[in-house]
């Protein structure tokens, strides 16, 4: 008797323990603001960069889920600094279930979807941030990114449906092209503006074609209601209702698509696509793999080095340096001749003899093609502060108010021994 006891306690205590490391205790909270701030743009703009695990917008409050504790007051604090009104928080303890961080989060690690049936996605991590003033169409930071190739099989219509397993939470996408095998790889991430894009504030199903959207009705306008949609435009901002017009293809067209969880939520989600377009499974080309890019700075300037696995067709590289990437201003600073074709490790390097000292120098790498075509390594977007031999940091926060080594990724507050203070992302 006494061993059965025992062995039922083994199997409780290995029970509670996987219940554990499935789910996760997490703080929700309810910020009560007036209606008119209930929108997604006044949401992006206090918690985007906020870690969180989830974010919503209900009747009279938002809703958010943060990765680590904090008083409500800090919360209160967040909202009101992006000039948000708060009449009340209030915070409670939730069970949230564990999720691995997905693949594909950066455009160089698209995955090439092959077929229109219903296949399942994981949303988990944005990865690098690939989007820019030049590139974001309708979008603006990415939360839970995923990044695929669409190469079109048999042209025609594509329609396209993202089906999140949470009808609370808010999906938005934007596709990019067309493109061919040969270019896709080389505008990855894209240099332009989106085909179609979509930033409604909508939750449940989102996509191009038809399917179930929302609009504002009822009393002055103030709830909201669901049904069919036959989608319209090629864009929509927030006030849309998810769904855009349906692409025109031809054979051998290649787009991109991005897929991104506004909510944060780490749920999963369905992707299918139907119309008369049928997708196929030709790679793409990829004309370049580059394992490193790096700076260092010298008494002679800012040497940009950078390593490639292998090349083919290549013609020069290009350096760009700007102090402000969201302005999309970036000036050519070098020009590098390329090998060509290779099948190994080959190093390159230049100099940057004129960066700035009173701000951060950001810096990017490109490729120039034999054909042409130009590849943007955005997701290896490097920066240095050639200000530092002038002033010294004396400490660094993040955005939650901890403080992190100066090293530390993402959005932070350098407080230097001026007295003086600077917000940047690395």
């Amino acid at each position: 008797m006494k061993y059965l006891l025992q062995l039922k306690a083994i199997k409780i205590a290995v029970l509670l323990l996987l219940a554990t490391a499935t789910t996760q205790a997490q703080t929700n909270y309810k910020v009560f603001v007036p209606q008119s701030y209930l929108t997604k743009n006044y949401l992006a703009s206090a918690t985007d960069n906020i870690p969180n695990r989830g974010r919503y917008i209900a009747e009279k409050w938002f809703e958010l889920v943060l990765e680590q504790e904090h008083a409500e007051t800090y919360v209160r604090s967040v909202f009101e600094s992006a000039e948000i009104p708060v009449l009340n928080v209030t915070s409670s303890k939730i069970m949230i279930p564990f999720r691995e961080k997905a693949g594909g989060n950066n455009c160089e690690a698209a995955e090439l979807l092959c077929s229109n049936t219903s296949q399942t996605a994981n949303s988990g991590g944005a990865g690098t941030q690939e989007l820019t003033g030049a590139n974001q169409g309708c979008l603006g930071t990415e939360h839970q990114s995923s990044w695929y190739y669409l190469n079109i099989q048999t042209g025609g219509t594509l329609t396209m449906t993202i089906n999140p397993n949470s009808s609370s939470d808010d999906y938005d996408f934007a596709i990019w092209g067309p493109f061919t095998t040969a270019t896709a790889g080389t505008n990855c991430p894209p240099i332009s503006a989106p085909a179609r894009c979509s930033y409604s504030a909508c939750t449940g199903p989102t996509g191009i074609g038809t399917g179930d959207g929302c609009w504002s009705c009822g009393f002055f306008g103030l709830s909201t209601c669901y049904g069919p949609v036959t989608g319209t435009g090629t864009s929509e901002s927030a006030s849309g209702d998810s769904w855009i017009s349906a692409l025109s293809t031809s054979a051998n067209q290649v787009y991109i698509l991005l897929v991104d969880n506004f909510s944060n939520s780490g749920q999963p989600y369905n992707l299918s696509f139907g119309g008369t377009s049928v997708l196929g499974c030709t790679p793409v080309v990829l004309p370049i793999v580059l394992a490193d890019f790096n700076v260092a700075k010298t008494s002679q300037g800012n040497r940009l080095s950078w390593v490639t696995e292998t090349e083919d067709r290549t013609d020069y590289f290009t350096v760009e340096w700007t102090t402000d990437p969201a302005s999309g201003d970036w000036k050519e600073i070098a020009n590098v001749k390329a090998r060509g074709y290779s099948q190994e490790n080959y190093h390159y390097n230049t100099i940057h003899a004129a960066p700035s000292v009173s701000e951060i120098n950001y810096y990017r790498l490109n490729l120039i093609d034999l054909d042409g075509s130009k590849t943007t390594f955005s997701a290896k977007m490097l920066s240095a502060d050639n200000s530092r031999g002038i002033k010294k940091v004396e400490r660094v926060f993040n955005t939650m108010g901890q403080e992190v080594d100066e090293n530390c990724k993402g959005v932070v507050i350098y407080y230097y021994s001026d007295g003086t203070t600077e917000r940047m992302y690395r």
